[in-house]
């Protein structure tokens, strides 16, 4: 399969780091995070497919989909950091190009974004199927409402609000189709079966007042996972790179370094 998953570099140390972004986004919310890691590594920022430059891919939009091409834009043996439905991109790369990961960081990411009898602490899936049914009607409107709850409950939630916005503001609206798709991976895909697969030495990352993925799902989650830590950031909601980037760069440079 030969795909066009557009990726943009900084740095050129021998140690690699991809960076995958979330639902409703692209590569350019890494822009800060990548100058602070291009100074000891060659950071790759890229597009899921049907988000910024990266074409939508053939057939359904599956998680599967989604792996397959971000796995062929990736160097062999890096350290990958996905955030959010990124996040669970990265675990299903590792999961089925392990070859391709050498260490995974999670941030504000889950297994499983839906709760269940035995997965409580996660958020609805009334919430997400609402978004769903919203993007068909305005969908300007449905991805401000999504920055929104992103940012609940961070110390620095206006700041981190008006980023959002430019972010989103300033690049071309995913395609439709991938949103929806994305949606439908996030109310759908349950990866907690096969965590137990997943061999690479693993740091989450999470802030203390996430509502999306909260603090009690990555404790949840870090069990499932044989080579895993838990960093939870203080006062942080679920975009900890942007509101906290000094502390989230720290982590992450530490990480790959002593692990």
């Amino acid at each position: 399969m030969t795909t066009n998953i557009h990726t943009t570099q900084c740095g050129t140390d021998d140690e690699s780091i991809s960076l995958l972004h979330g639902w409703g986004f692209n590569g350019t919310i890494w822009n800060e995070t990548a100058k602070a890691l291009a100074h000891h590594a060659r950071v790759s920022c890229i597009d899921l497919p049907g988000h910024g430059k990266s074409p939508m891919p053939a057939g359904d939009y599956r998680l599967e989909t989604l792996a397959d091409q971000v796995a062929e834009a990736l160097p062999e043996q890096g350290s990958v950091v996905g955030w959010s439905l990124g996040g669970m991109v990265a675990m299903q790369i590792a999961l089925r190009h392990p070859h391709k990961i050498k260490k995974l960081i999670l941030v504000g990411s889950s297994a499983r974004f839906v709760r269940d009898d035995d997965w409580r602490y996660a958020i609805s899936t009334e919430i997400l199927q609402d978004f769903s049914t919203a993007l068909s009607s305005d969908l300007h409107e449905t991805l401000q409402r999504f920055i929104a709850l992103q940012i609940m409950g961070s110390d620095e939630s206006r700041i981190i609000l008006r980023k959002l916005r430019e972010l989103m503001n300033s690049n071309e609206a995913p395609h439709p189709a991938a949103l929806q798709g994305g949606l439908k991976i996030l109310q759908e895909a349950d990866l907690r079966t096969q965590l137990s697969q997943l061999q690479q030495s693993t740091l989450m990352i999470v802030g203390q007042r996430d509502t999306l993925t909260r603090p009690q799902t990555a404790q949840q989650m870090l069990p499932l996972l044989p080579h895993a830590r838990l960093e939870i950031i203080d006062s942080a909601g679920h975009a900890p790179f942007l509101s906290h980037p000094k502390q989230f760069v720290e982590l992450i440079e530490q990480f790959i370094k002593n692990h």
